[in-house]
């Protein structure tokens, strides 16, 4: 009896930071209760993860492969079991959402048709191996319609999709048939939803960048244009309480409880521009960091392909409380984390 389990992505910021935590496990946990000696570590990534750290790379378990998530061959080699009874994948890979909207296509190959092409590798394992193999896709907050109810309503799990971008669109076309997938017992499917990971290096094209923009470059001592409102409410998460969570819920979380819905909202709070800004010069007195400006300008001179925010100001981690996921999105803890990844590093 032996435990593999894949990181689709592990070179980006959320799976770099997963995988740590992974290599710190001894046991492969496929319910509450039931485990097996993780044995087998593969990290995935169409570049080399620089981003993952050198001990978790000397780890004898630990393994690294390089390729396209769309190809066949190279996902059935990639989830095999290899000897081991079980296997678990943890799909983070993604064309984000300004990439997705300059390029529908691409958009379409990667988040959707990408997606179909390793579920179904996932669904061959668990035919081989005689039961559904746990498979954890990590979606986005976008997916939900930007109408007038959800902008007035806290988004729910249960909330209607449609997303005014083609990403969150192709997001949504997966939660759904990922949950039918689980319905009909191809796969023990599990879908993480992250609202905007605040806290990122380097530019990102994304509507949500200015959330991070705004207190990484004056934390760098860089002055930063912002080209958005300053009081508009955004869903935010927090990159630690991120990786516990998406390893909680494919570890710990009773398949059943989850339900029909294999949706469940990643822990969250809102945050406007100005609260953030605000947070980030308490933060930097406190830890002795000189900070950059930051001003005001139009909206079209940002550097994201979306220019007007068109994401739902509030969504409700209810489900993943009662489920019993970490809960610790702190505002000032993002940014202090930032510092001491990135600036005191």
């Amino acid at each position: 009896m032996a435990g593999k389990i894949v990181v689709l992505g592990a070179g980006g910021l959320v799976g770099a930071r997963l995988c740590t935590l992974i290599a710190k496990e001894e046991n492969l946990f496929f319910s509450p209760t039931e485990s097996v000696p993780l044995t087998k570590i593969v990290l995935f990534d169409m570049n080399e993860p620089k981003a993952v750290s050198a001990e978790v790379l000397k780890d004898p378990r630990v393994s690294v492969v390089l390729g396209d998530l769309t190809d066949k061959e190279t996902m059935t080699k990639l989830v095999a079991p290899d000897g081991c009874t079980r296997v678990s994948v943890i799909h983070l890979a993604a064309l984000l959402s300004g990439y997705a909207e300059e390029d529908f296509d691409l958009g379409m190959k990667v988040n959707l048709f990408g997606t179909l092409n390793v579920v179904e590798c996932i669904r061959a394992v668990g035919t081989e191996l005689g039961t559904p193999q746990i498979y954890t896709y990590v979606s986005t907050d976008y997916v939900a319609c930007y109408n007038e109810y959800n902008k007035t309503h806290p988004v729910t799990e249960e909330s209607f999709r449609l997303s005014p971008v083609s990403y969150g669109c192709q997001k949504a076309c997966c939660e759904l048939l990922i949950s039918d997938y689980t319905r009909k017992g191809f796969v023990d499917g599990r879908v993480g939803r992250l609202s905007a990971v605040i806290g990122r290096p380097g530019f990102s094209n994304s509507i949500s960048y200015p959330y991070t923009g705004i207190f990484t470059q004056p934390l760098e001592g860089k002055d930063y244009d912002v080209p958005l409102p300053m009081e508009v409410p955004y869903p935010c998460s927090a990159l630690n309480n991120n990786v516990e969570g998406l390893l909680f819920m494919t570890t710990k979380v009773d398949s059943a409880a989850i339900g029909h819905n294999r949706v469940i909202q990643v822990p969250c709070k809102s945050f406007t521009l100005s609260m953030i800004w605000s947070a980030c010069q308490e933060v930097a007195k406190e830890e002795g960091v000189p900070l950059g400006s930051i001003r005001q300008v139009a909206a079209d001179s940002g550097q994201t392909t979306v220019t007007e925010i068109n994401v739902c100001p509030e969504v409700s981690s209810a489900k993943a409380d009662g489920l019993g996921f970490p809960m610790n999105v702190d505002l000032k803890e993002i940014i202090r984390d930032y510092i001491k990844t990135y600036i005191k590093k």
